[in-house]
């Protein structure tokens, strides 16, 4: 691989797309010279007879400080000399693991760039991290590219702003928000201008994330900006119905911070004091898993995504309600959506660790098992009926203790996630679009559910990220090396291939393929039925949903008592 490597790099230095070779050091490290400016990359490994190139920490916007914090991104102007692209930019300014300490810096916009070869014009991959709107980086040591990059596709990670930084929302002119999501915006306008200098093709870029980055995806799907910029679209464990990702009360948020900081509650006047002050000050608004009151992710993060004011003196992106954006437009590129099996155990695991207090929460008030989304009031006839419906269905209305953790998990994994998602295929198979759209479940339970293991959990199932080594080299996460013949790799090898083909055809199975068990995942129909099952084997669900019975029962209580479903 490594004199493949090279022949390509000598071909690119034919091609005019690098510098003179005579004016490296090291001859395996390319300097592109891009519109942006010229970057001299690495060479790195990926296994046995495996390398590619690797250019990092590379800024696609002015940084976001001083009179650009809380503003829309301003592009990189280029420029000058040769920028090193072997280490990563800082990560966006966010709360340490050590309690009290903030990581990362506010000038945090840069991406990373891996492919294999350097010539021609290969699919782009876009990766949108999650972490709640709050936490982690594009950084390599989480999202390492091994796996991805040999299937032919170029692979970009991002940063973007985070926490208050990246989404306080004031609700008018002064601060109109999703500065996270308008970073994302501005990168993918970076990979359009760049990134064929790279060997990319720009006319084929998928963006895909999990978590809150799939809820970032799908408001990139949803909204008129980014359109042309990105030609397909996976949404992993989160869309931007799910209950935490959107938020309806940001003026709440923002007004919290400028009192505390004795800055009053005039945003005309506090959102420029707020740019002044040391970014670090910000950080300690910024939620955490210790710090969200229960029901917590439950409930809109206080620093997400929000519709933007009609007046902003800048361009908007979100100018609808999530519901009235699906129903107007949809999806206009083909769109892969989906979820792992027990995605709460991942925070319910953590909740056991950190705040024994929970279930006793949920047994003294059972509105909390009522989802916030269907605007039924605290006691009420349907309040009473949602609730007693649900603790009836998962746990025989026994009240909840550490006996019945499993039942309590499955019951969050519906609320936090599943029956948002579903709601979502649901209703992106309703309206008129020719796009393809397919749903899957990952179930699947082996070795490399590397954070199943990291939070001891026991329960039968994959979590919440614990589809992400599969198809990422995870080295944050890796406890020892996972044997050679274990059956993990083949489903890694598996989900790297659809996601691959995806990014490449716009269909993940488009022929019969022995590694795929000559699978054909099916469309979505209509009525918002067809899966495909990613366990130990790959099964073609192409009538059905995944979990009919549970989520039957939701929309069945949706149907009978909810008012004004998913108007957030």
């Amino acid at each position: 691989m490594r004199k493949i490597a090279l022949v390509a790099f000598v071909s690119v230095l034919a091609l005019g797309s690098v510098v003179p070779a005579a004016a490296q050091i090291d001859p395996t490290r390319p300097i592109i010279d891009s519109p942006a400016g010229q970057v001299q990359g690495t060479t790195e490994s990926c296994g046995l007879f495996c390398t590619y190139y690797s250019f990092k920490g590379i800024p696609y916007a002015e940084a976001p400080v001083g009179s650009l914090r809380f503003r829309n991104p301003v592009p990189r102007a280029r420029w000058s000399g040769v920028r090193d692209g072997s280490s990563h930019g800082a990560e966006c300014l966010q709360a340490s693991v050590v309690p009290g300490q903030v990581r990362g810096a506010e000038d945090c916009l840069y991406l990373n760039i891996y492919t294999q070869q350097l010539v021609g014009q290969r699919p782009v991959m876009v990766w949108i991290h999650g972490g709640g709107y709050s936490a982690n980086s594009g950084n390599s040591v989480d999202f390492g590219p091994d796996k991805l990059v040999p299937e032919n596709v170029l692979l970009v990670t991002i940063n973007y702003r985070l926490g208050a930084l990246g989404f306080l929302s004031t609700g008018d002119r002064y601060a109109a928000g999703n500065w996270g999501l308008k970073d994302c915006l501005q990168a993918l306008r970076w990979v359009r201008d760049n990134i064929g200098a790279y060997g990319g093709d720009p006319n084929s870029v998928t963006i895909f994330g999990n978590s809150a980055g799939g809820a970032l995806v799908h408001l990139l799907v949803l909204t008129a900006p980014g359109q042309g910029l990105f030609h397909r679209a996976i949404a992993q464990s989160s869309t931007v119905l799910v209950p935490y990702a959107f938020q309806t009360r940001p003026r709440f948020y923002a007004d919290r911070i400028a009192v505390a900081l004795g800055f009053g509650s005039d945003s005309s006047t506090y959102v420029d004091r707020l740019r002044s002050i040391p970014a670090e000050q910000l950080v300690p608004f910024q939620e955490t898993a210790f710090t969200i009151p229960v029901p917590r992710y439950l409930r809109p993060l206080d620093f997400a995504p929000v519709v933007e004011p009609a007046d902003a003196p800048e361009e908007t992106m979100v100018r609808q309600r999530p519901i009235d954006l699906i129903r107007s437009g949809g999806h206009r590129v083909p769109f892969i959506i989906g979820y792992t099996d027990l995605e709460a155990a991942f925070f319910t695991a953590l909740e056991n660790a950190i705040d024994p207090t929970v279930k006793g929460q949920f047994n003294a008030n059972p509105h909390l098992l009522v989802p916030f989304f269907w605007h039924v009031a605290d006691g009420s006839a349907a309040s009473s009926q949602i609730s007693g419906q649900f603790r009836q269905h998962y746990w025989q209305s026994r009240p909840l203790d550490a006996s019945l953790d499993y039942e309590w998990t499955v019951y969050q994994s519906d609320h936090l996630f599943l029956f948002a998602i579903d709601q979502t295929v649901r209703l992106h198979a309703q309206t008129a679009t020719a796009a393809p759209l397919y749903y899957y479940q990952f179930s699947y339970d082996g070795d490399l559910n590397l954070y199943k293991k990291i939070f001891g959990v026991q329960h039968p199932g994959a979590i919440h990220t614990d589809d992400l080594p599969y198809m990422f080299h995870i080295a944050s996460a890796l406890q020892e090396p996972i044997p050679a013949g274990s059956h993990a790799n083949t489903v890694s090898s598996r989900v790297v291939r659809l996601w691959a083909n995806f990014a490449t055809f716009g269909n993940p199975t488009p022929s019969q393929e022995a590694l795929l068990q000559n699978v054909q995942w099916p469309l979505v129909g209509a009525t918002g039925t067809g899966y495909l099952s990613i366990g130990h084997d790959l099964i073609a669900m192409p009538q059905q949903t995944p979990n009919p019975t549970r989520i039957t029962l939701w929309y069945n209580l949706q149907q009978s008592y909810a008012n004004a479903p998913f108007e957030i």
